[in-house]
């Protein structure tokens, strides 16, 4: 019995190694971008997410914007963290702001002067002082920035809303910015070398704004102007499709035979068929949109002579112009 029990206890207390307290040193940043547009440059990252221990970051207390004014291409890192001096901080209350692993932007005004290059990074610091290092460093070709585009209008056309504005000041090319109802982030849609650009990736009735940046390129990328002024429109089809061509009329011993070329545009819903006889207007013989570009008129009289056209609607119910007239005699 006694035997029993101390085997039973000789395990009893047992206790591990101990383990090391966490260091809680938020992971370096690795995503860093940078551009310049106007008299800032503009800088985008995503904030850790993660400790250098794989633990979910919980005291994120500064993130140090870092620049170097360089020659040609990125330093090395040792010779950046040298000689790199602050350039801003973001800090205190950090989770308050930003959620973790989230992806900011931060403006700064320029720090050197044009034609110079500056190499950037950013380092995240815990509430010790402590930091993997910094992060992936960009060099930035500083430039005199092309003035903004001014007066941009932007009107609906048959399958396209058509962006236009004045020659910018400086500028080479421009790119063009959308915000949709259904994608209200803006985004770049378009990159022109002419002040003006088709939008057709859009619906009619659904709102967009649009705004537009004059670029020009640099050694180490491109530099943008500010924004022109937001312009928006909310696109309503009035355009009617084109007059359906190769319009044809036969009469046969019991109709005339109709037929026409298909009209091109996606929106089109159907036809309509006219007759008009020497005495009388036009009237249109179908009530309905024809889906298939044919008719067959039965209802012709013998010995009279009549004059056809069609007309494409879409779904709007817009209405072309007629087609080109076909004369027929029914014998």
């Amino acid at each position: 019995m006694v035997a029993v029990l101390f085997l039973a206890c000789t395990g009893c207390g047992a206790v591990g190694e101990p383990k090391p307290p966490l260091l809680n040193i938020p992971a370096r940043s690795t995503d860093l971008e940078a551009a310049q547009r106007g008299s800032q440059l503009v800088l985008f990252w995503s904030l850790p997410a993660l400790t250098t221990e794989g633990f979910p970051v919980k005291d994120l207390e500064r993130v140090v914007m870092l620049g170097l004014e360089t020659g040609a291409g990125s330093p090395p890192g040792s010779a950046f963290k040298a000689g790199a001096h602050q350039l801003a901080v973001l800090d205190h209350p950090l989770e308050e702001r930003f959620k973790a692993g989230e992806r900011i932007q931060y403006r700064l005004a320029l720090p050197a002067a044009p034609g110079k290059q500056m190499a950037l990074a950013v380092e995240n610091y815990n509430w010790r002082g402590r930091s993997d290092g910094p992060s992936n460093i960009v060099v930035v070709e500083i430039a005199s920035a092309p003035a903004a585009p001014d007066r941009l209008q932007a009107t609906p056309h048959p399958g396209a809303i058509r962006l236009e504005w004045p020659q910018a000041s400086g500028a080479s090319s421009y790119h063009v910015y959308r915000s949709t109802a259904e994608k209200p982030a803006f985004t770049l849609v378009g990159s022109v070398a002419e002040p003006a650009f088709e939008d057709r990736d859009f619906r009619w009735g659904s709102s967009c704004a649009y705004f537009v940046r004059s670029y020009l390129k640099t050694s180490t990328g491109v530099v943008e102007s500010t924004d022109s002024p937001l312009v928006a429109v909310v696109p309503q089809d009035i355009f009617p499709p084109s007059p359906p061509a190769g319009f044809e009329a036969v009469v046969t011993e019991a109709a005339v035979e109709l037929s026409w070329a298909p009209s091109p545009e996606a929106d089109t819903a159907g036809y309509y068929v006219y007759r008009r006889d020497p005495s009388g207007p036009a009237a249109r013989l179908n009530a309905d949109p024809l889906a298939a570009p044919t008719f067959t008129d039965k209802t012709a009289q013998r010995g009279r002579q009549y004059t056809y056209s069609v007309a494409a609607v879409d779904n709007k119910g817009n209405e072309s112009a007629p087609s080109a007239p076909q004369q027929v005699s029914v014998p």
